[in-house]
């Protein structure tokens, strides 16, 4: 008995050994498990940690790639514009032709196509501000002559050498012949990648007449674009040439000079701040109509302009820059031709705005109504303070804004007179109202005192004129303290509010035949050769004086023949 029982405690402890054992290891291995489960768990945390951090990474990169191609995309040229509108009556900018580079001076016209000038062989060219274009000193230079009596982009072959010939709708006409070179134009901003060359097809002017014969700027500069089969244009070659900018050139016009931009606009020149008069005129205008994207920097919550308040409108034609203008608002109410909408050409060629003659006289009528020439004569100016809105052709829709504005005018003796064409100028700009031309899809566009009025000695006299040739443009005039941006690529052209840079003329650098030569229109001979007649003729003048002096004594003081002879 005693021996079984210490059999079976023997047995019963080694299956007890047994099973703990067992137990252990399978312990061992759930830790195992665990481990392995959690170093996974924690491997693949730290590949999500590191696949994030690549995603975070990439999209770094990719934003990093996007902002320098925006970068890339936004870089622009800006050159240099002189003039004024009543000195000059056009805008011009300095190009250099040929190889050694001649300095011209060009009339930015985006109105025209053509990149001319007169040259050294013409008899028939004005005295401008620089000497003709001698092709004989530009080892680029090449006459476009004809071949077998054809020339091409079917130009009209004259005395062997395709012809140039250009007209203009004020009366202006050139004639010449074609040519190639070398055109350089040099950049204000960036000096180095800013400075763009390459080879243009030029008009040479032979013959010039009209309004070209005596402006000061020696030739045109067209940025319009180029007609099937038609001589490459100015502003495509340029682009072509400078696969690194936008499509995009914008003009920016001060009172006295302003400034090109080519591949885009300047954010830094829009407008940031807005009047109170014109925030209240504009948030009253919004009573009735939905505003534009320039009338929203007035709103009440914004007084702010950003690139997102650029009015867009779609050019209307192939190859010149017309919009569709709907009408002309003045206090509230439309003025439009015909009532019907037209197309008006963008044209900083054009001095002035021309408009319709109903359109016209309608905007004027008001404006005589405002223009008061003398403050002392109490009958004129109470009959003006008596008009009533139902005395009106057509009601004003906000008639106690004219009233206010007519009641500022005579509190400030804002006096008024009229020059040639019974254009009114006043003598200060304050108090004037706004004009608004009202564009598609119900947008406005505000045009101020500031612009449609051009600076005169010490008034600021109205830029509108009545049409031409049945053609109504937005001119220089509507160009002022704006940015026009022409994005060719998207066949619209944008407006915005800006402070533009001012040139005024007495910054340009002063070129030699400007100041040292300064021709005769009639002999075209130099003041040195028109001096040394006039001295050759002084000194005739003093010579027939003194003889004719001398025979006057020899008359009276000398004696008779015979007086003295003693008698026979």
């Amino acid at each position: 008995m005693g021996f079984s029982k210490l059999y079976n405690f023997i047995i019963y402890f080694i299956i007890i050994n047994i099973l703990v054992q067992a137990n252990s290891e399978d312990e061992n291995v759930l830790n195992k498990n665990n481990e392995k489960n959690v170093l996974s768990k924690n491997n693949e945390q730290n590949v999500l940690n590191k696949n994030n951090g690549q995603n975070v990474l990439s999209k770094n990169n990719e934003q990093n790639v996007l902002s320098k191609n925006n970068e890339k995309n936004e870089e622009i040229y800006k050159y240099k514009l002189y003039g004024d509108i009543d000195e000059y009556a056009y805008y011009f900018m300095d190009i250099e032709i040929g190889t050694p580079g001649q300095k011209l001076s060009l009339i930015v016209d985006t109105g025209s196509s053509s990149l001319s000038f007169p040259c050294s062989e013409c008899k028939d060219c004005g005295i401008h501000m620089e000497n003709p274009f001698n092709l004989n000193n530009s080892s680029t230079s090449s006459v476009l002559y004809c071949n077998d009596n054809i020339c091409p982009y079917n130009l009209k072959c004259v005395k062997g050498r395709c012809e140039y010939l250009q007209s203009y709708c004020e009366g202006s006409r050139i004639n010449g012949f074609y040519f190639s070179d070398v055109v350089k134009l040099e950049s204000t901003n960036n000096t180095k990648s800013g400075n763009i060359t390459f080879k243009k097809h030029m008009g040479c002017h032979m013959h010039e007449e009209g309004l070209f014969l005596y402006q000061h700027a020696t030739g045109v500069l067209g940025l319009s674009l180029t007609k099937p089969k038609g001589v490459p244009t100015f502003i495509d070659l340029l682009f072509k040439n400078s696969p690194k900018l936008n499509k995009i050139f914008s003009l920016c016009i001060s009172e006295y000079g302003g400034e090109l931009i080519l591949g885009g606009y300047s954010k830094d020149y829009i407008v940031k701040e807005v009047s109170i008069d014109e925030k209240k005129e504009n948030i009253e205008d919004n009573k009735n109509e939905n505003i534009n994207s320039i009338d929203k920097s007035v709103e009440i919550n914004k007084n702010k302009s950003s690139v997102d308040d650029i009015l867009w409108e779609a050019i209307t034609r192939k190859y010149y820059y017309y919009i569709r203008v709907e009408g002309f608002q003045l206090f509230g109410t439309t003025f439009s031709h015909n009532n019907k909408s037209m197309e008006m050409l963008v044209d900083s060629g054009s001095t002035f705005t021309h408009l319709p003659d109903d359109l016209y006289n309608n905007l004027n009528f008001f404006f005589d109504i405002l223009c008061i020439h003398n403050m002392n004569n109490p009958i004129d100016i109470e009959k003006r303070l008596k008009i009533t809105n139902e005395t009106l052709s057509k009601h004003l829709l906000y008639f106690d804004d004219f009233k206010s504005t007519l009641k500022n005018i005579i509190s400030t003796e804002n006096v008024c007179v009229k020059i040639a064409d019974n254009v009114q100028c006043w003598r200060y700009l304050k108090h004037l109202p706004n004009i608004y031309i009202k564009l598609s899809n119900n947008t406005k566009l505000l045009w101020q005192p500031s612009s449609y009025l051009y600076k005169k000695e010490s008034f600021w006299c109205k830029g509108l004129e009545k049409q031409v040739n049945n053609k109504p443009i937005l001119g220089l005039s509507f160009f002022k303290n704006k940015q026009i941006i022409f994005d060719l690529k998207n066949n619209k052209i944008g407006f915005i509010e800006s402070n533009c840079p001012s040139n005024p003329i007495n910054t340009r650098p002063r070129t030699f035949n400007e100041y040292n030569i300064k021709e005769n229109h009639l002999f075209k001979q130099s003041y040195f050769s028109l001096y040394t007649f006039s001295i050759i003729l002084a000194l005739t003048f003093i010579l027939y004086i003194i003889l004719y002096i001398k025979k006057f004594i020899s008359i009276y003081y000398n004696p008779l023949q015979g007086e003295n002879t003693s008698p026979d």
